[in-house]
């Protein structure tokens, strides 16, 4: 794989994963985590390299748990 699939595929993880955090939190929330506030500047402005994208998805992944 390279690195622009990768770059791809984690993107796609976390739009899912934001996907999966914002219903957990519910619609009427007013303050949203930094880590969703740092996934939605990637959606509109992709500026991470892989390492960032890997540490961006994973603390996503952690707000799930």
């Amino acid at each position: 794989m390279d690195e622009a699939q990768e770059k791809a595929k984690l993107h796609d993880e976390i739009n899912s994963t934001m996907e999966q955090v914002m219903e957990e939190m519910g619609g009427g929330t007013l303050m949203l985590p930094d880590e969703v506030k740092r996934g939605l500047d990637e959606t509109t402005n992709p500026q991470l390299d892989l390492d960032g994208l890997r540490t961006l998805r994973d603390d996503l992944e952690r707000l799930l748990r």
